[in-house]
């Protein structure tokens, strides 16, 4: 018994002095082992000032007044961290082992300054103090365990010299904990903004690496009012990354506001965007990314491309898709026609202003590309952009049922802007004309030539404003709603076809109106002529199509010209009398009309049963003829 008592006797003795032991622990020093750990790992200087004192209760450990972390030494930001006071909880028995657990570190109202200056230098990449080597002191040789930070109604400001933008987010809730020193960090992050809250979760797998400024396996997930994004393979506090990424974007606009954006965006490139593939960033902000998959406006494609983020994304991108609907982004429907006979051109607007957001070559192929007036097959072409100004380079591109070469031109410098210099082979003139015009009464195959240069936000615009030239060929073919050979036989200009074997022509468009006046048209036997002009904005036309048959054998033909007017989805058709007047003033009338006059008088001796004899006019033998039918005519009246 006596032994025993001595034991517990013993016990308490040793609890009483630990106790003490506790009580006289000076919290000045539990700071500065942990400053001096910070500045041993960062090369940065943590600033301890106010009053420090132990707490026992709830957390065993020091609290301090306000403390700072300095800057990089190029920054005149002032300090990278600030706090209004810190509550550092630590390990009491591995305290006394010579280890560092933080078992908790509270940052109340802590203000961060990340920044990125000029030259590409960046705040947060630390260094070691001189000589690259920290100093060996008894807090860098034990081990630092950090069970639990929380940070709460955080600061955080973000300065980018070289994007020349200054930007501050608020109301930032962060916990982290890192168990073991050498093990994973697990991380949730909370954001309050003005428009959503914006939240987070992941995990680093070695931290104590990753705070070293190694690459270490991340895992994060991130989500706000509109969109989710997540990232799954290694990176780096450069920072530096490379893995997996996927972003989702159910509504732009509300996620835009959730980031302080403001963007007027089509509603295409409202919802349902993503992109899912490998990414790598360097620690210069270079992005890769490799067997990425794009989707957005309804669209899929396959996307390899290198990114130099800035207020202008620099690009070297290759796009390939099966098939592209950009019907939203022309104010066209996706199954042709730009506009209808009742309402004219759409006037919806076009926002190009995505142009000034980035330069650099985007090769695109695709196997077809449907843009609301007509549908593209086979794409292949090279798009440069410089300045809010796209060129295309089209390689390869079947349109209307022929090929198309050339370069299309878009200019947002100052106003939007469309212009090419196009050459067309094989081109359907019935699919050309009925998807461009709505109009379905000609036939054949052409070749055309066309250089043209257009102006304003909607498709209206371009066509009011449309200036150029061109010239247009084309074998046999047909025109329908007109019979060439009817209307010289009969003079009737109602339905028909008319085959014709060649046409040429060339023109010149002036404020969306193209004129013409060479149109050449052969035909088996007519040859027709054409001028006038078509009224590309009002979708109407006043052109006067000339017909000549074929020379007599005196070497004299007949024209009829045709006056062709109104809406050109259903003009009218009609003989132009004065003008035929003037092209035949060259025939003889007298001669006509004698001929016309023994077409008559043969006709008539022909039903009288009479024929002319010699020395005997027509009308002689005509009126001999009335004469004998008259006489027999009253002989059979009194019979």
């Amino acid at each position: 018994m006596r032994w025993i008592m001595r034991i517990i006797g013993a016990l308490v003795v040793a609890v009483l002095l630990l106790v003490a032991a506790l009580f006289a622990l000076p919290g000045e020093k539990i700071a500065r082992l942990a400053a001096d750990q910070l500045t041993a790992r960062t090369g940065r200087h943590l600033e301890i000032s106010g009053e420090t004192r132990i707490s026992y209760y709830p957390t065993l450990g020091v609290q301090t007044g306000p403390v700072s972390l300095s800057n990089a030494p190029w920054s005149d930001k002032g300090p990278m961290f600030r706090a209004e006071a810190l509550t550092i909880g630590v390990d009491l028995m591995a305290l006394l082992g010579g280890d560092i657990r933080i078992t908790e570190l509270d940052a109340e109202a802590p203000q961060i300054v990340l920044e990125r200056n000029a030259q590409g230098e960046v705040n947060w990449q630390f260094s070691t103090p001189s000589g690259g080597t920290a100093p060996q002191t008894s807090a860098q040789t034990n081990a630092l365990v950090l069970e639990t930070l929380f940070v709460r109604n955080a600061q955080i400001r973000y300065v980018d010299a070289r994007a020349g933008s200054d930007q501050r987010l608020t109301g930032l809730e962060l916990t982290l904990s890192l168990p073991e020193a050498t093990g994973p960090a697990d991380m949730t992050l909370k954001l309050a903004l003005p428009g959503g809250t914006v939240t987070g979760e992941g995990q680093v797998g070695q931290a104590a690496r990753f705070l070293d400024g190694e690459v270490s396996p991340v895992s994060v997930r991130f989500e706000a009012p509109g969109g989710t994004a997540s990232f799954e393979g290694r990176a780096g506090i450069a920072p530096e990354a490379t893995g997996r990424l996927s972003l989702s974007v159910s509504d732009a606009g509300k996620l835009l506001a959730v980031l302080g954006e403001a963007a007027d965006l089509p509603g295409a490139l409202s919802r349902d965007l993503g992109f899912d593939g490998q990414v790598t960033l360097t620690p210069d902000g270079r992005l890769a990314l490799r067997e990425g998959a794009l989707r957005g406006a309804g669209n899929q494609a396959a996307i390899e491309a290198d990114l130099l983020p800035g207020a202008v994304t620099q690009v070297t991108a290759r796009i390939t898709a099966q098939s592209l609907d950009l019907a939203p982004f022309t104010g066209g429907g996706s199954g042709g026609g730009g506009g209808s006979a009742a309402t004219g051109w759409s006037r919806a607007p076009i926002d190009a202003s995505a142009l000034g957001l980035i330069e650099g070559d985007i090769a695109l192929n695709a196997g077809s590309v449907a843009l609301g007036v007509t549908q593209l097959q086979d794409l292949q072409t090279t798009i440069s952009i410089e300045r809010a100004r796209a060129v295309a380079q089209i390689r390869r591109l079947s349109v209307f049922g022929g090929a198309l070469t050339g370069q299309l031109v878009a200019n947002n410098r100052a106003g939007l802007s469309i212009g090419g210099d196009l050459t067309a082979e094989g081109v359907d003139l019935s699919r050309l004309l009925g998807e461009l015009a709505g109009i379905d009464r000609f036939t054949g195959s052409a070749g055309a030539r066309l250089n043209f240069l257009a102006s304003g936000q909607s498709v209206a615009a371009w066509m009011n404003s449309l200036s150029g030239s061109g010239n247009l060929e084309t074998g046999r073919g047909t025109i329908t709603g007109i019979d060439l050979d009817r209307l010289f036989r009969s003079g009737d200009v109602s339905g028909g076809t008319t085959i014709f074997d060649a046409t040429m022509a060339s023109f010149t468009i002036s404020e969306g109106v193209l004129r013409n006046d060479d149109l050449r048209m052969q035909l088996a036997s007519i040859t027709a002529t054409g001028e006038g002009q078509v009224n590309l904005g009002a979708q109407s036309l006043n052109y006067l199509f000339t017909p000549v048959a074929l020379k007599d054998d005196q070497g004299r033909g007949l024209a009829i010209p045709v006056r062709i007017r109104g809406p050109w989805a259903s003009p009218q058709i009609l003989p132009d009398l004065e003008r035929a007047l003037q092209l035949n003033a060259d025939i003889d009338r007298e001669e006509v009309e004698q001929r016309a006059k023994d077409r008559v008088q043969s006709e008539l001796q022909e039903r009288l049963g009479v024929s002319q004899e010699e020395d005997e006019s027509g009308e002689d033998a005509i009126r001999r003829g009335l004469e004998d039918k008259l006489k027999n005519e009253l002989q059979n009246l009194f019979k």
